[in-house]
């Protein structure tokens, strides 16, 4: 079993203590209300945790069942949703969007017709966003109203000229599910990807009085305050953005992205096809699939989607040569989603592989005590065990390579091994019960936080 799995691989568990401990640094840097997070390996989940606020006022604890709009992951589901009609031989994906929608004559001069393709690889050509300011006041056009005002909107380019993120896309798309299907977006989705994934904790449509929705917040003002933001439905623009769902359900949605086997949804072969790259940027670090952004971290191949919805930032990612995914959700604007992300892919990934291939050598068992979070005016660290050796790692620096502590013939005392230091010492200070004080590096210390 995935839980299992720190329990027997303790470096594991030490990356997994030490993403945690930079979280909660993180959020109290950001003043970031809440963030929902799971880690998910070989089809289960790993590691999750709610930390902060759902809701500040009523104080309400985000859980991994809080659900979170989240966003542009929608567009994720759009497109398992026109996978699974071509698989069944209801589209081709280079069918012309006016084969399906037949008011749709948008055209750039003397290119060809825009298809189902451009449209799921954002290189049609259409507009981002709605012909209103629907992000800053809130407000969705209905269907109708965003056809009317589409119409007088040409592309600004032809197809495959470049990849432009377009909401309008995916707008469209979802019309041609509408369209091909006889059903509704959302009833087409429920019945053919939620429930076959036992997804109950996800919303097409999410409710304004669900008392599990968390409330969305603002930037931080002036005075490092935020407001809570508007609910609102994007209407015309649904199938781009409009879903709701928790880290427990995510945790599915992932399991099913990472199978190369057969399943209720999708062909492994579509499966295949959403995460491989279709538009390779110029840098070629990144890139876009079907419905799936891609990009490279470290030597690791990533998929997946971010999201942004006024007062929610979200990020679901995969990492499938490695059968992992990484989720995270939060509540407010300027949470950076991302850097969790990586900084989680970057802690935790490698001891995933680790503790498929060699144990990692024991260390002594003695240290434990030294084990926990040090604050001092300079900054916050950790003191961790990893590899068998004991090492210190800057919390609000962890781009740093960490310190290594190589033990000495003295009781508490290590030589510090590290980039650019000349082997100077570092000593426990014990209180009279024998548990650590703090910790005196060089001639500075630092107190031992109580919570480890």
């Amino acid at each position: 079993m995935p839980q299992d799995l720190p329990k027997q691989h303790p470096d594991l568990a030490t990356a997994i203590d030490l993403y945690a401990a930079w979280i909660r640094f993180t959020m109290r840097q950001k003043h970031q209300p809440g963030l929902a997070l799971g880690i998910v390996y070989d089809g289960e989940l790993l590691w999750g945790n709610g930390f902060g606020y759902a809701d500040i006022e009523a104080k309400t604890p985000v859980a991994l069942d809080t659900r979170f709009r989240i966003a542009s992951i929608s567009k994720t589901f759009t497109a398992v949703a026109i996978l699974k009609m071509r698989d069944a031989g209801a589209l081709s994906l280079d069918d012309p969007v006016a084969k399906y929608l037949d008011w749709f004559d948008l055209r750039y001069e003397g290119a060809p017709e825009i298809t189902i393709r451009n449209l799921l690889t954002h290189t049609s050509g259409l507009p981002r966003d709605s012909h209103n300011p629907m992000w800053t006041e809130c407000e969705a056009p209905e269907w109708d109203e965003f056809v009317n005002e589409l119409k007088s909107r040409p592309p600004t380019r032809p197809p495959y000229d470049k990849f432009a993120y377009s909401n309008v896309g995916y707008s469209l798309l979802g019309g041609i599910i509408e369209a091909v299907s006889g059903m509704a977006w959302a009833d087409y989705l429920q019945l053919n990807i939620l429930d076959p994934l036992d997804m109950r904790e996800t919303r097409p449509t999410p409710q304004r009085d669900d008392p599990l929705l968390a409330t969305g917040y603002s930037q931080l003002d002036d005075n490092y305050q935020r407001k809570a933001m508007p609910f609102f439905l994007m209407n015309g623009f649904e199938a781009s953005a409009n879903f709701a769902s928790s880290i427990n359900d995510l945790v599915k949605y992932a399991a099913f992205h990472l199978t190369d086997e057969e399943n209720a949804v999708l062909s492994p072969h579509s499966l295949r096809d959403m995460h491989r790259i279709h538009w390779l940027e110029p840098t070629w670090r990144s890139g876009y699939g079907l419905g799936s952004m891609q990009y490279k971290l470290e030597d690791w191949s990533i998929s997946g989607h971010g999201g942004g919805y006024p007062g929610y930032l979200t990020g679901f990612t995969l990492c499938r040569e490695h059968k992992t995914a990484l989720i995270v959700l939060t509540n407010a604007l300027g949470s950076a989603p991302t850097e969790y992300i990586n900084q989680g892919y970057k802690l935790v990934l490698p001891e995933i592989i680790k503790a498929n291939e060699t144990p990692a050598p024991e260390a002594d068992p003695a240290w434990q005590i030294y084990l926990g979070e040090y604050a001092h005016e300079w900054g916050y660290e950790k003191v961790i065990l990893r590899g068998g050796q004991l090492q210190i790692v800057s919390l609000d620096a962890m781009e740093y390579p960490p310190v290594t502590l190589e033990p000495t013939e003295a009781e508490h005392v290590f030589t510090i091994q590290e980039q650019g230091g000349s082997n100077e010492t570092l000593r426990f200070e014990l209180d009279d019960s024998g548990a650590v004080l703090r910790m005196w590096l060089r001639n500075e210390y630092a107190f031992k936080k109580s919570r480890q």
